[in-house]
């Protein structure tokens, strides 16, 4: 399903349920709704779950199978008609981002250890020449 708004996504859950429905003489489950939209049962509850409370849906639960009803298929013209944001690609995003700067953090802290571990030997050869040079001077 790739309506990308509430609005068009209510619309397809009661068309589904209604075509369902009328072939089967009785409330489809959850499960049907589902693949008669191709998308995932969970995909699709989470659309039920939105339109339950607005009262265009009613979901009963029954036996370990949850069943849907058309309640007020009306109440779908007051869903505004925008594209939905997708809060998980947006986590996503957040996530990748702060990952990322914590990589370069960890870059960073490298390479200044890099630098110090550098600088501490070049001492300790300086150091080391300086001794060798005395010792061969003062003999």
């Amino acid at each position: 399903m790739k309506a990308n708004s509430l609005y068009m996504e209510a619309h397809l859950i009661v068309s589904a349920v209604r075509i369902l429905e009328h072939r089967n003489d009785s409330p489809p489950a959850l499960e049907d709704v589902a693949g008669i939209l191709s998308v995932s049962t969970e995909e699709t509850a989470r659309i039920c779950r939105r339109l339950k409370p607005m009262g265009i849906i009613e979901t009963v639960e029954k036996s370990g199978e949850t069943r849907v009803f058309v309640n007020d298929h009306l109440r779908i013209e007051d869903i505004e008609d925008r594209p939905e944001e997708n809060s998980i690609s947006e986590e996503l995003e957040k996530f990748r981002k702060k990952k990322e700067g914590e990589r370069k953090k960890l870059d960073d802290l490298r390479t200044s250890q890099q630098q110090k571990r550098k600088k501490v030997q070049e001492e300790i050869e300086q150091k080391l020449r300086n001794k060798l040079s005395k010792k061969q001077n003062g003999h």
